[in-house]
């Protein structure tokens, strides 16, 4: 168990790194047109904007909240991941509306916050994981 917690702090970067690809990747499944046929937009959201992006951002975070050599920089991972839902939130649903493709709810503050809110859960846990362990060592 000892092992895989100091694995757990050297990971951080190859979890950014993941993320990353996972939020190309389901920019790029929402381009290339698996969504746009018929009923697959549900699908799309659900999966892309319900389970994947939020449930990686919870994880990134919860890394970044378990790595206290980070210091205060740390406290940027909720914000740029919620940074990058949104984004990812305009890079498909607001430009495919402006473009004329489809007629999808615009971006707005909420998608902000449900951006936010895994990041914060996410790094809360961390935080609090650390924590307990080191008052138990």
């Amino acid at each position: 168990m000892r092992a895989w917690l100091k694995r757990a702090g050297r990971a951080l970067p190859i979890v950014v790194v993941v993320y990353l690809l996972l939020w190309l990747a389901c920019i790029l499944w929402f381009w290339l047109g698996i969504p746009m046929s018929g009923g697959g937009i549900f699908a799309y959201t659900l999966i892309a904007y319900y389970l994947t992006l939020p449930g990686a951002a919870a994880f990134v975070c919860l890394l970044a909240g378990w790595r206290v050599e980070l210091g205060k920089v740390r406290l940027l991972a909720p914000l740029a991941c919620a940074l990058l839902y949104v984004a990812a939130l305009l890079l498909t649903f607001s430009l495919s509306t402006l473009l004329g493709i489809a007629n999808i709810a615009p971006v707005d503050v909420a998608a902000f916050l449900m951006g936010l809110a895994p990041g914060v859960i996410g790094f809360a846990s961390g935080w609090v994981l650390r924590r307990f362990r080191d008052s138990r060592l």
